[in-house]
């Protein structure tokens, strides 16, 4: 073998093992911020396999963008990185000796881990601003505890579940509480009910205790949601 062979031989050989060395390096323990989930993919599109609860520690094997996949006892998969947070001094080096910011410099940049929360949690670099909540229903979607009423389909003001289990009910027995022949033609209620008035043109019949219940929900239904308007 040439001298030249030998030099080249040898850069070769030596960036093939940084690549290896920075990539077994990078091993960060981090927990959720909040309850997040896990999914197949980095990205929402991907579906759901999992989810963290918050304050739950998980590792981070890779990053991809702002998604990291993750570890913990459970399904494993992609996190989105703003949910995470680096726990002090968690990152673990396997196979070197010692490890400074620019190891993890330059771990990171291998890998493409750069990302706001996790990584830079690790250096005197400020979080970012967390990042809107994951809506799976879109901008309706109802905080935890909470379903949407569907009084009738597409009512998304957010109750609890009995509430929505009342409404289904009161539909299912309209019929028993309205006086065809009444002042107020063929939705006329009968003695001791009045309109629901959940929604525009609601005349299921229900006691007037009850519908002062539908109008505070209807009031307080917005605050119940994940992103209030």
């Amino acid at each position: 073998m040439t001298n030249l062979s030998k030099v080249v031989s040898g850069i070769i050989a030596a960036t093939v093992g940084l690549t290896l060395s920075a990539t077994s390096v990078l091993a960060v323990e981090a927990t959720a911020k909040s309850a997040v989930n896990v999914r197949s993919g980095p990205g929402v599109s991907y579906g759901k396999v999992d989810a963290l609860y918050g304050g739950e520690a998980v590792e981070i094997t890779e990053c991809r963008g702002n998604w990291c996949h993750i570890q913990h006892p459970g399904p494993d998969g992609w996190v989105s990185g703003r949910y995470l947070i680096a726990v002090e001094g968690g990152s673990e080096a396997s196979g070197s000796t010692g490890r400074s910011s620019s190891d993890d410099a330059a771990a990171a940049a291998i890998i493409g881990a750069i990302i706001g929360g996790v990584i830079a949690g690790r250096s005197s670099e400020p979080a970012p601003t967390p990042a809107e909540p994951e809506l799976p229903y879109g901008p309706d979607t109802c905080k935890p505890g909470y379903v949407w009423r569907d009084a009738i389909p597409g009512d998304h003001v957010c109750v609890r579940p009995a509430r929505r289990s009342k409404a289904a009910h009161e539909n299912s027995i309209a019929g028993s509480r309205v006086d065809p022949a009444g002042a107020y033609g063929p939705n006329t209620c009968k003695p001791g009910y009045v309109w629901r008035e959940a929604y525009s043109g609601d005349v299921v019949c229900v006691t007037g205790a009850r519908r002062e219940q539908v109008r505070l929900e209807n009031r307080d239904g917005p605050s119940h949601r994940v992103v209030t308007p």
